[in-house]
């Protein structure tokens, strides 16, 4: 365990906690990373070009990758040797994607239902000291994925540990399709990310408040944590923010939700259940890559919920997970979270 206490027998509970289903959407991502140029600079040379009647702007690094919350999620907690089924869509072409993404992953089933998975372009720029990424997204058939996707997998669902339904926001089947999951999995943790709400925030905290559904974790980063306090006629988190500041409006949206909040920031990640709160900071890494971060934080925040660790070490535990990706440009591996902890814990 590389000198750390986890309070468990890690391995030992990885192989007793069942597994998790994660759905529903499955993108193609180019990363464009822009480095330091700004966005007046980029428009500017864009403007230029079209001017001209089109052109090359040369000199900015991409990379093609298999994207999307759910998929990401899915890979994140294989790698952290974590039993997952991914319910998806794909045509051809990306269903071929996933089988070479995850094909020396044993611990994971596929299961890809046919349509066309959905593209984003994702231009990161370098802020100061935070690389801030803007995602232009062509969604495909993950904005139409409801109820009458999970026919068939009724058994599937119902023996799951945990049910993580991400990227609400993205599908406008989003509600009957987490009200059919969650109802046919009574027992599983029921899990929700549903990403930038930035069009639906108030559809989704009205969704929250008629109770259609148990929910047991809700988890946000701070601009989805904007628009539900906003909806929530809440007091919102600064775009200059302490530990505290997020700290007290965890416990605010939980105590108006009447549920579990997960928090997680750039600073630090907390935890509420509208009364008591748990923060934990963020590791301080070199930033290579932001795109993602969020899925492998929720992986490892899933994993501690089902291996019962306590609040502070389940996010320490996610903290260092989500450190490791951003530093590193990969989802880690069991061994490499737990290194990175003991190395800040020394």
């Amino acid at each position: 365990m590389n000198g750390l206490d986890l309070g468990i027998d890690l391995p030992s509970a990885l192989r007793n906690i069942g597994y998790t289903v994660v759905m529903h959407d499955f993108f193609i991502d180019r990363i464009v990373r822009l480095g330091r140029l700004s966005l007046d600079d980029l428009l500017l040379s864009m403007k230029g070009k079209i001017e001209a009647g089109g052109g090359s702007i040369r000199g900015i690094e991409q990379v093609e990758i298999k994207g999307g919350n759910a998929v990401n999620l899915a890979y994140a907690l294989a790698m952290l040797d974590a039993r997952c089924k991914l319910i998806t869509v794909a045509d051809d072409y990306g269903k071929g994607i996933l089988r070479n993404t995850f094909q020396d992953l044993s611990n994971i089933d596929l299961i890809v239902l046919n349509g066309k998975q959905g593209y984003t372009v994702s231009l990161e720029f370098v802020d100061g000291s935070r690389v801030a990424n803007v995602m232009l997204s062509d969604v495909g058939d993950n904005a139409y994925f409801g109820a009458d996707r999970l026919e068939g997998f009724e058994y599937i669902l119902s023996n799951a540990s945990c049910i993580a339904v991400v990227n609400w926001a993205s599908n406008m089947k989003g509600r009957e399709l987490v009200e059919k999951a969650f109802s046919t999995a009574r027992s599983a943790l029921h899990f929700i990310d549903p990403a930038d709400l930035a069009s639906r925030g108030k559809e989704f905290v009205d969704t929250m408040l008629e109770r259609a559904f148990r929910l047991d974790v809700l988890s946000i980063n701070e601009n989805e944590a904007r628009i539900v306090a906003d909806a929530l006629m809440l007091e919102k988190l600064p775009y200059v923010y302490s530990m505290d500041d997020v700290a007290r409006l965890c416990r605010d949206i939980a105590s108006r939700l009447a549920i579990r909040v997960d928090l997680h920031t750039p600073i630090c990640s907390v935890t509420s259940d509208g009364k008591d709160s748990e923060g934990v900071r963020a590791f301080k890494v070199d930033v290579r890559i932001a795109t993602g971060a969020g899925d492998v934080w929720d992986a490892a925040d899933i994993l501690a919920y089902l291996c019962k660790m306590d609040d502070h070490t389940r996010l320490l535990f996610a903290n260092a997970s989500a450190a490791y990706y951003v530093e590193n440009a990969k989802a880690p591996a069991l061994d490499d979270v737990l290194s990175l902890v003991s190395k800040y814990c020394e």
